[in-house]
């Protein structure tokens, strides 16, 4: 009997933390959205790889959001500039718009847009084109697998003489290297696979000094980096992202996962002081800006499923009137990001 109870205990424990599958069907699709925040000064130790793994990042702080909402390509400004591309995300803080191909064999990015007046070396209005595609998640894949892959942009710089081609070529290398539960600051995800992914770099600089399209090599260098990402079934997929060194070993900076209206978030500046009302609301909801992000700050709302429904810059005012008549019926959180970074939640009650 005390073998049978040991057997069913060890059971419970391996379901807990069952092996899993990334697929296509985990991957975003036109609409979908990530809300990632960083912590920009996190350093420690990568933690082990390996089956039924218990891995706590609750300590990590949030320094500030990222969000990818993604949109179908055709249609955009640059389409025409990234063949094969079919999912698209625009980031106007960054003045870039990124292209990427969803297939069978996962997400690859196409490559970036750039529309700011500094653009790539200089030049404004600048697409720079993997090809072949950059891998960012491999589908299908689960713990064991190995996938090799490589990818290339070549950007040519020829606003003045001497003209500059930049040559940059990755071989990536990619690993299911560990399963288990993740603790995050906002959720633990109980079946997550852990991707290592070892980059080694190739940068050559070419320089064609009169003009006359004959390029000669002027400069090469090698490096490789790694990193680390945790996904879960479901969209969004992607948990927490670790920068790490050469080696894999040594970590700097982590992106993770936000959940709007979680509680304990941290460094997010609390919630009374952001004032919104009617709450709950059925025509227009006031939105009252804080003294600190009256210059400037954004207004992202999301739904109750995490998904961005709205996006708006606002400057100089003091309040903001937010049209609800033809959202849902639901919970929604809103989040303020300027000098500082706010979060709440409001009611639509039709």
């Amino acid at each position: 009997m005390k073998k049978l109870f040991t057997l069913l205990f060890l059971s419970i424990c391996l379901l807990s933390n069952a092996q899993i599958t990334i697929t296509t069907a985990d991957l975003p699709t036109a609409g979908s959205s990530y809300i990632l925040a960083s912590d920009t000064v996190y350093s420690d130790l990568i933690s082990p790889g390996g089956p039924n793994q218990v891995w706590n990042y609750s300590q990590l702080a949030n320094h500030g959001q990222d969000t990818l909402a993604f949109q179908a390509a055709a249609g955009t400004t640059y389409a025409s500039s990234f063949p094969g591309a079919n999912l698209a995300v625009n980031s106007p803080a960054d003045s870039v718009w990124a292209y990427f191909i969803s297939n069978t064999n996962g997400l690859y990015l196409k490559g970036v847009y750039t529309y700011s007046a500094a653009g790539f070396g200089g030049v404004s209005n600048t697409a720079l084109v993997y090809n072949p595609s950059q891998i960012y998640a491999p589908t299908p894949f689960t713990y064991g697998n190995t996938r090799n892959e490589v990818s290339r942009f070549q950007l040519d710089i020829n606003s003045t003489t001497p003209h500059i081609r930049v040559i940059h070529r990755t071989e990536s290398t990619l690993t299911g290297d560990g399963y288990g539960s993740i603790t995050t600051p906002y959720a633990t995800y109980s079946n997550t696979i852990r991707i290592k992914s070892v980059d080694l770099s190739y940068d050559s600089i070419y320089v064609d000094l009169l003009g006359f399209g004959f390029y000669t090599l002027a400069q090469s260098q090698q490096s490789q980096v790694s990193s680390y990402k945790w996904y879960k079934n479901g969209n969004p997929s992607l948990v927490l992202s670790l920068n790490a060194d050469s080696l894999g070993i040594n970590v700097s900076g982590a992106d993770f996962l936000f959940v709007p209206g979680a509680t304990g978030i941290n460094n997010l500046s609390s919630q009374e002081k952001l004032k919104a009302y009617p709450n709950p609301a059925n025509d227009l909801l006031v939105i009252e800006i804080p003294s600190e992000l009256k210059s400037q700050a954004t207004i992202q709302i999301y739904n109750n499923a995490g998904q961005l429904v709205n996006n708006v810059s606002v400057s100089d005012i003091d309040q903001y009137m937010l049209d609800v008549k033809q959202y849902p019926a639901g919970l929604y959180s809103y989040i303020l990001t300027g000098a500082k970074t706010y979060s709440s939640r409001f009611v639509v009650q039709h």
